[in-house]
């Protein structure tokens, strides 16, 4: 008797772009790619052929846009906890709801000197991302982060005093160029009550 211990399965790089037109006419928009995962009640789909309970990934990407027009997709930490909200809300059979949100970077245009109501250009290649898992009965956990930073340090990094034997050949030096890459990420407390608990801490998301 085949049997399933642990899946979950979903639809990746859903597209959203949304514009908010603001009350000084200018605009403000915001771009990100998606990621959503079920688990819950569907090892049958695996074990017996039986699709009754699958959510089909379509829907699940025709839900991440209909939630982008009913609700602010910023902060993305909240757009997200409102997505597995939905998902645990909508489908009892689900138990638990993943959703990853890469946010791309977009920056208002200065023409002659002055910032352009809607025209905008990518000065970055940082991304803001955003982690949130909602469980049945165990509230919503969320982790933030950047990656895609970059730094560069033209002179006054060093590196020496590291380990050395029969196979080392690089030279220690005092000064050098430095150039990376900066992926950082940080954990929130879990939020047992839900959704409107997260909606309290919507300030905090975007100081952070």
């Amino acid at each position: 008797m085949p049997a399933l211990t642990h899946a979950r399965y979903g639809k990746d790089n859903i597209r959203v772009y949304k514009v908010h037109r603001n009350p000084d006419n200018t605009q403000s928009v915001t771009e990100m790619t998606v990621c959503t995962l079920l688990e819950g009640d569907i090892a049958a789909s695996w074990t017996a052929a039986d699709n009754t309970n699958i959510v089909a990934t379509d829907t699940q990407k025709q839900t991440v846009y209909v939630m982008a027009k009913l609700h602010s997709v910023n902060p993305p930490e909240l757009f997200g906890s409102i997505l597995a909200d939905h998902f645990l809300q909508q489908y009892p059979h689900i138990s638990a709801a993943h959703v990853s949100i890469v946010v791309h970077r977009w920056a208002r245009m200065e023409v002659d000197g002055a910032p352009h109501p809607h025209s905008f250009v990518r000065d970055s290649d940082e991304k803001r991302v955003v982690e949130v898992v909602g469980r049945r009965g165990q509230g919503i956990s969320i982790r933030s982060g950047i990656k895609g930073f970059l730094v560069l340090k033209s002179t006054g990094s060093q590196f020496w005093g590291f380990h050395r034997d029969e196979y080392t050949r690089l030279p220690e030096t005092w000064d050098r160029i430095l150039s990376t890459e900066v992926e950082a990420g940080w954990n929130w407390r879990t939020f047992s009550g839900g959704l409107e608990e997260v909606k309290k801490e919507v300030e905090g998301f975007d100081k952070a």
